[in-house]
C-alpha cells in the first residue's frame, strides 16, 4: 500500500514565523533555543539541541478533517525550512518514541499502536488497510503531541 507522510501545511509554518502567533488560534507563539529533539513539524527533522531556534505554538491537526478540535503544542524551526516531501517515513522520525493513530470519520480513533522501529511500514499498511480508517496521525509517545499525518496515495492508471 502506498502512502505519504504529510507535515503541517507550509502556509501555517510560514505564517507563525511572520506573526509569532498561532495561525489557527491567535495565541502568542514562543521562540526558544531547542532544548529537546522536537521534531520540526514542517521538515520533520530533529532539532539540533542547544543550537537551533524553534517556535512553539498551538496547532489543531484535525482542522478541515473534523468538527472536533484537538489543539496541542508543536514546534517548527524559527528559520524557514523545506517542508518534508520525501517518500516513506523520514529517517529522523524512525529513532523517536512515536505512536500511530488510525482515525475514521469525525476523528473517531480506530487503532493506536507504538511504532516498532524496523517494521513501521508494515504497521502503517496494517492500519491503513482497515476499511474505516481515513488517515493516520503520528504522535510523540512521550509528550503526546502531533507530529505528522499519513495519507493513502491513490494510484491512477
Amino acid at each position: 500500500m502506498k502512502y505519504r507522510v504529510v507535515p503541517i501545511p507550509e502556509h501555517i509554518s510560514d505564517q507563525v514565523r511572520v506573526t509569532q502567533k498561532s495561525p489557527q488560534y491567535g495565541h502568542p507563539a514562543h521562540v526558544e533555543t531547542a532544548t529537546g529533539y522536537g521534531p520540526c513539524r514542517s521538515c520533520l527533522r530533529i532539532f539540533d539541541e542547544g543550537t537551533e531556534e524553534r517556535i512553539l505554538f498551538t496547532y489543531n491537526p484535525f482542522a478541515g478533517l473534523s468538527d472536533l478540535p484537538a489543539p496541542g503544542p508543536i514546534f517548527v524551526h524559527k528559520e524557514k525550512c523545506h517542508s518534508y516531501a520525501g517518500e516513506g517515513v523520514p529517517d529522523d522520525l524512525r529513532q523517536l518514541p512515536l505512536i500511530l493513530e488510525g482515525y475514521g470519520d469525525n476523528s473517531e480513533l480506530i487503532r493506536r499502536e507504538k511504532i516498532a522501529g524496523s517494521v513501521v511500514e508494515n504497521q502503517i499498511a496494517k492500519i491503513l488497510s482497515l476499511p474505516t480508517v481515513r488517515y493516520v496521525n503520528i504522535r510523540n509517545s512521550e509528550a503526546g503531541c502531533f507530529v505528522a499525518r499519513i495519507e493513502r496515495v491513490i494510484e491512477e492508471w
